[in-house]
């Protein structure tokens, strides 16, 4: 009996121990929401729930509300979903206390800084500039997510550990500009901060340690990168914490759902490759107005969509299958997982329950809540 119990007492510690993910993989949409998984997957396959986003073993729904609206841009909706409190919209990493332009909130610590802080390796992997709200939100303090180069500049001096080992992007040419517009020179100063910029993710070196890679265009083939990531990330013993996003905007429509479909297929031959112990997460920042809005099986869902395109322009467009009024929405997200931890996610969620599962996941100790705040800023443009 004596033993029996001495079981039953450690049984509950055992599986909390091998429930614990030694690394993350964040796979991001940006304004990947349901409506536009829906249309991926008929586009992509011609056929309902074909993606692999859709079959993951542990599905959720969450809310990507702000501070103080209820329709989020990437700023707020990344920064929530990273540190697990909410901000305004077009805020990078601060509080709600942030006044956008004008007043600095207080830093907010990302997921990614906590694994800096205790020893994992990170990486970004975006289509977007590195300074993009996304992926900005995961190492930058902004109360203003177009202040390119003070985010560039943070890129390149992490506040915790020694900064991501990979950061692979679009925005070279954008990034460039900025720089030049305040007498910098992007590529020079990486280098001063021993951070040198590759032009492809061919060029990282087998045995590299660290990668730079800053890319002229978001077209680039991200499986390649993230196999490149985790050939680098996986060296630490003590594991790793890797962001990926694919901008899903749906203006053009087409482009939106292609890099949809091709996140999916990262997602799933990631999924087939990765160690038992790591955590796969999807989900986005906040949804986009796209909708089916009528159509048959068997026939192409973006049928007459370049007719419909030339003639309306940036939108709204309308086609025989589809609507898309260009512009958030404030719908439910996704949210996907199979790995250890994986079993938090489940029912209507906060965006800010992510952070929780992702600490939860790698069994470290939640932050106490910042205390709540009532300050609000005015609307802001949205991307």
């Amino acid at each position: 009996m004596r033993r029996v119990l001495l079981v039953l007492l450690l049984a509950p510690a055992a599986l909390a121990a091998e429930s614990r993910a030694r690394n993350i993989i964040l796979f991001l949409a940006d304004a990947g929401g349901t409506s536009t998984i829906a249309a991926a997957s008929l586009h992509g396959y011609g056929e309902p729930r074909r993606l692999f986003v859709q079959r993951m073993p542990h599905i959720g729904l969450s809310d990507t509300t702000t501070a103080s609206q209820l329709v989020a841009d990437s700023a707020a909706g990344m920064t929530a979903i990273v540190t697990g409190q909410r901000t305004h919209n077009g805020v990078v990493g601060q509080s709600a206390s942030a006044v956008r332009r004008k007043v600095d909130g207080e830093p907010l610590k990302t997921i990614l800084e906590y694994a800096e802080e205790r020893g994992l390796s990170t990486g970004l992997i975006t289509d977007d500039a590195i300074t993009g709200a996304t992926p900005a939100s995961l190492y930058a303090k902004a109360n203003d997510r177009a202040l390119t180069v003070e985010i560039f500049k943070q890129a390149l001096t992490p506040r915790v550990g020694d900064g991501p080992e990979v950061m692979i992007s679009a925005g070279r040419g954008a990034i460039a500009k900025a720089m030049q517009a305040e007498g910098l020179d992007f590529e020079a100063l990486a280098k001063e901060k021993g951070r040198p910029i590759l032009s492809s993710v061919a060029e990282i070196p087998a045995a590299a340690a660290r990668a730079f890679v800053l890319l002229e265009s978001g077209e680039f083939d991200k499986g390649e990168a993230v196999q490149a990531a985790i050939r680098i990330l996986s060296r630490n013993k003590k594991g790793y914490f890797l962001m990926v996003e694919a901008d899903s905007h749906t203006d053009p429509i087409r482009r939106g759902l292609d890099r949809l479909v091709a996140l999916d297929r990262v997602i799933e031959s990631t999924a087939r490759t990765v160690r038992s112990d790591t955590l796969l997460l999807f989900t986005a920042d906040h949804s986009f107005d796209v909708r089916i809005r009528g159509g048959l099986k068997g026939k192409p869902l973006l049928e007459g969509l370049e007719a419909a395109e030339q003639e309306a322009g940036k939108g709204p467009i309308r086609t025989t299958t589809l609507r898309m009024e260009n512009g958030h929405t404030g719908d439910e997200v996704l949210v996907a997982a199979q790995g250890p931890g994986a079993s938090r996610v489940r029912g209507y969620m906060a965006n800010t329950d992510i952070f929780r599962l992702m600490m939860q996941a790698y069994g470290w100790p939640l932050p106490k809540p910042a205390p709540a705040t009532t300050s609000t800023t005015a609307p802001s443009s949205q991307r």
